[in-house]
């Protein structure tokens, strides 16, 4: 027994399902970044605004060179763990954009091989 009209009919509108929910999931993924970054860029002028605070208070050089090596250590570790949060919320999004697609081609793939059975 060949396909329908009626089983392309649902497949095809399984692949279209699929193209809305990867849509879907990237357009939510895009913001998701978007805010992160507004906040991040919020939070690095906060921080920004008391490196100056904390350096323009030095009252010795010694003092001055103390505080903008700390200021640089502390920089560097959240640097660090910003750059690891992007990672994993760009995996996070990656995953959900792609899972979509991922199932429909194990259905096509599952629809081809049990054709071929058939033909053979």
């Amino acid at each position: 027994m060949t396909a329908s009209y009626t089983d392309f009919a649902a497949f095809n509108q399984d692949n279209l399902d699929t193209i809305v929910k990867t849509n879907t999931a990237a357009a939510k993924g895009f913001e998701t970044l978007t805010k992160y970054f507004v906040d991040l860029a919020g939070k690095s002028f906060e921080d920004a605004v008391a490196a100056g605070k904390k350096l323009s208070g030095a009252k010795t050089v010694v003092e001055f060179m103390q505080i903008q090596t700390k200021l640089a250590q502390e920089s560097m570790e959240v640097a660090l763990e910003e750059g690891k949060k992007v990672s994993e919320l760009t995996t996070s999004i990656a995953k959900d954009v792609t899972s979509p697609i991922t199932e429909r081609f194990k259905v096509g793939a599952a629809v081809v091989t049990k054709a071929a059975k058939k033909a053979a």
